[in-house]
């Protein structure tokens, strides 16, 4: 793909679409007009003296590690060379509405339960990092801002992403302390990270304990406001009295003891292992930890429309790089396109068609009437033949040009509104709304399967559970009355 194709493909204005920025670049949101989905893109600037810190080499990392519930993949990842920008690269990922772990943890009051679930599930993504392959991966940059959220069914589930810092643990490594670190990563690193010493894999497991902490208190244990030398000896003093803020004192059992245990300065008296957190949790009455999420296959739908070649931004995505702007801007709402009936389900599917209404016999007089307008149709090309040909044809044409963008419109509308159901959720009308569009049914099977996925996680011993799963698979099979998996999910509910 060539930057103008993928200009062409994702679309998005720079000035009023970011949705953040760090060290390594920022991120917008943008509309794939292949099929009208929302998504993110990260642009990153490429620095070939360190290209271990590259979005390209992230992208590479991400993409040894299996897919997984509690972990962000990238779809893909590109490199372009910009005249007036130069070397670049983009990736293009989800787009989670929520956002990352910083803002709920800073605009909304969490319940008990919702605490837990966060912290399950930030777990479970470390355990799956680090267990992925014969080495396994160490994040080095876990804080709440590379915590994507998802909800559904009501629970919050944490995504980790980000992963620009991220090492294979095949040895122990030292930290490096680059701009990474700014704007509040400090925070969040370990004091081995912090000194430049070496690291291993529950180097990430203090990070989890500083975010559980902000998680259960709404603030971090140990604020560094910067890197002086007097600074950070004053920080190293609490960490080691774990002299923790006034806040520590409401948290509960077990998240108490493991928050203190994740913050010991010395290494070897960490955790060694997410699995023993959640061990930990599991023994604690009244805290159950659902088992390990199996992995989920990022299967992308088939894709055969035409890109829409009608470009809507006048200046290029890297007008606003070196500008600030406002993160809170919302993007255009495109229209709504209205959902007409289903008019060719059958009988078989569990739908019943309606029954004609009576009519009387007009067929003489309607026989009448087409031969009337037959033949005035005929007179008139016969006379005004010869003199309009160049009017047709250009109207002719005029209305193929305009043909294409349109149906990219109407697309793009109608998957917004499908998207909107399935975050309510509403499964079944967002299945039946998929119909319309053959790009739009293929996407809304592949998510509706992965969400299937997701929910085995949580197992049938409640009614809650059966009846959303129950409700995932019947959408399902609105769209593929066939598909196996989910018939037979719905025979193992009827069974309890």
């Amino acid at each position: 793909m060539t930057y103008e194709q993928f200009k062409q493909r994702y679309r998005y204005d720079p000035a009023n679409d970011i949705l953040g920025e760090g060290a390594f670049g920022k991120v917008f949101r943008a509309v794939d007009t292949e099929n009208g989905s929302t998504v993110a893109i990260k642009v990153a600037p490429v620095n070939m003296s360190n290209e271990s810190h590259s979005l390209k080499h992230e992208f590479e990392t991400v993409g040894k590690v299996d897919p997984h519930l509690n972990i962000a993949m990238y779809d893909e990842c590109y490199r372009f060379s910009v005249e007036w920008a130069g070397l670049h690269d983009f990736a293009v990922l989800e787009y989670y509405p929520l956002g990352s772990l910083d803002k709920i943890i800073k605009n909304h009051s969490l319940t008990d339960t919702e605490k837990h679930d966060l912290a399950v599930g930030i777990l479970e993504g470390l355990r799956h990092l680090h267990t992925t392959g014969a080495q396994g991966v160490v994040h080095r940059d876990l804080k709440p801002r590379n915590v994507l959220i998802q909800k559904w069914r009501g629970k919050y589930v944490p995504k980790i992403t980000d992963f620009g810092l991220s090492k294979f643990s095949d040895s122990i490594s030292n930290s490096v302390i680059s701009q990474s670190f700014k704007g509040g990563t400090l925070n969040y690193a370990s004091p081995e990270q912090i000194k430049g010493e070496q690291i291993r894999r529950n180097t990430d497991l203090w990070s989890f304990g500083v975010i559980l902490h902000e998680i259960m208190t709404g603030e971090v244990p140990y604020k560094i406001d910067d890197s002086s030398e007097s600074t950070l000896r004053q920080v190293y003093e609490r960490m080691n009295s774990q002299s923790l803020p006034e806040s520590f004192k409401n948290v509960r059992e077990p998240y108490a003891s493991i928050i203190k245990k994740c913050l010991m300065v010395n290494p070897n008296q960490r955790y060694r292992a997410a699995e023993e957190i959640l061990l930990e949790i599991r023994q604690t009455p009244n805290s159950p930890v659902p088992p390990a999420s199996p992995p989920i296959p990022s299967v992308a739908p088939v894709v055969e429309a035409k890109a829409d070649q009608t470009e809507i931004f006048e200046d290029s995505p890297f007008a606003g790089l070196g500008k600030a702007a406002d993160s809170s801007a919302d993007v255009q709402p495109l229209k709504e396109a209205s959902v007409p009936q289903q008019k060719d389900l059958k009988e078989s599917d569990g739908y019943v068609r309606s029954k004609p209404k009576k009519t009387s016999n007009n067929t003489p007089l309607i026989i009448l009437v087409g031969v009337a307008a037959l033949v005035l149709i005929t007179a008139s090309v016969i006379y005004f033949g010869g003199d309009k040909k160049e009017d047709i044809t250009y109207q002719t044409t005029d209305s193929t040009t305009t043909a294409a963008p349109k149906a990219v419109a109407d697309t793009a509308a109608l998957a917004q509104k499908m998207d909107s159901l399935f975050n309510i959720p509403d499964y079944q009308k967002y299945a039946q709304i998929s119909l319309q569009d053959s790009i739009l049914k293929q996407r809304a099977l592949t998510k509706l399967l992965n969400k299937a996925l997701e929910a085995d996680k949580f197992g049938l011993e409640y009614a809650e559970d059966r009846d959303y799963m129950s409700s995932v698979c019947k959408a399902i099979l609105l769209i593929d009355p066939k598909e196996p998996k989910a018939l037979s999910r719905l025979e193992k509910i009827a069974m309890y």
